[in-house]
């Protein structure tokens, strides 16, 4: 499997940005050319979503599902959410911390691990993986967070 880490400081409220990196139903605007699919309601333990990559004939499903679930509070100025990879291609999870950063704005870090699921596989793909990873993962986070600084 791979790990990375993508951390970055944004001049925007916690509450800001943790409405944009908590969106989870939005994700897929900002994965190249995937699209959500979720349970009914608003995000918390439990709750299903899977994004859905899809290239001409080929098609891969990312099943995930919300392990934690903490938004920021006025006793808690750090929000934290982690999602497990449940499905049968893809193992791993990712976890966004959004925190409070300077005198207004926040700081944003975003790890995950992910891979194949068969072993092997996720042997072989590790290092080319975690160039492609990393560089997708920055692309995304970097575009969640365009919206909240355009959205002031």
């Amino acid at each position: 499997m791979t790990a990375f880490r993508v951390v970055r400081h944004i001049p925007a409220s916690v509450p800001d940005v943790w409405a944009r990196v908590a969106d989870l139903r939005a994700h897929g605007d900002h994965v190249p050319l995937t699209r959500m699919v979720t349970d009914a309601g608003a995000p918390r333990v439990g709750w299903a979503f899977s994004g859905i990559t899809a290239l001409g004939p080929f098609r891969l499903v990312d099943a995930m599902v919300v392990t934690r679930w903490e938004p920021p509070t006025a006793a808690r100025a750090t929000g934290v959410l982690r999602i497990e990879k449940v499905g049968r291609l893809l193992a791993g999870w990712a976890e966004i911390e959004v925190s409070p950063h300077g005198d207004a704005g926040s700081r944003v870090v975003w790890s995950e691990e992910l891979g194949p699921r068969q072993r092997d596989l996720a042997r072989l793909l590790r290092v080319p993986s975690a160039a492609v990873g990393r560089r997708l993962f920055e692309r995304v986070v970097d575009s969640l967070l365009a919206g909240v600084v355009s959205d002031r």
